[in-house]
């Protein structure tokens, strides 16, 4: 007796024709959506990076400031105003740093505590303080004509026992140099 052969169905294998090339573009769609999100994500992760390392060389530039002012107080007891401009080396832009001093502004002046010289001697004038300072400077990145990045740092210096000079009261009665010193 021949052997039954089970019966074809042409509808079924018509219907099956062709889920194999809908599920491989399927996976390639979802393939491609994960690429270009890892490619987006990437690039942002990239500008973010670039970003903080601006706004790093710029708070160090008004950093640099700070040290500058305070050594100008203490070495030559220079209070003005100074304007700095410095071009980034191996820019093939014209990047530059831009740093703003503002006057070391007198804020704090008393006896000083610590001197015994003041209470004899040939300092009996007592003529030696103890001065509190304010310094203000802020620094901004420049690229052509465009700022990008700015920062502005305050610091105190105290100096005891310390002579300042008249000129450093100056600023106190310039309405624009105490602008200076509030930015």
């Amino acid at each position: 007796m021949p052997i039954a052969q089970p019966p074809s169905h042409p509808a079924r294998r018509r219907a099956e024709s062709g889920s194999a090339y809908i599920l491989a573009l399927l996976t390639l769609l979802v393939v491609s959506v994960l690429g270009l999100s890892l490619v987006y994500i990437t690039q942002t992760e990239m500008e973010i990076g670039s970003n903080e390392r601006t706004l790093e060389k710029t708070f160090y530039a008004a950093d640099s400031g700070l040290a500058i002012a305070a050594a100008r107080v203490l070495v030559t007891s220079d209070h003005r105003s100074q304007l700095i401009d410095v071009k980034e080396p191996g820019s093939a832009l014209n990047v530059r740093q831009v740093i703003e001093i503002a006057p070391a502004v007198p804020i704090y002046d008393a006896p000083c505590n610590l001197c015994e010289i003041n209470n004899s001697g040939t300092y009996q004038d007592k003529a030696y303080r103890k001065i509190n300072n304010a310094l203000t400077v802020r620094a901004s990145r420049v690229v052509g004509t465009r700022t990008t990045a700015s920062k502005t740092v305050a610091s105190m210096l105290e100096l005891q026992p310390w002579k300042s000079p008249v000129e450093a009261y100056l600023a106190i009665g310039d309405p624009s140099q105490l602008a200076k010193i509030r930015k």
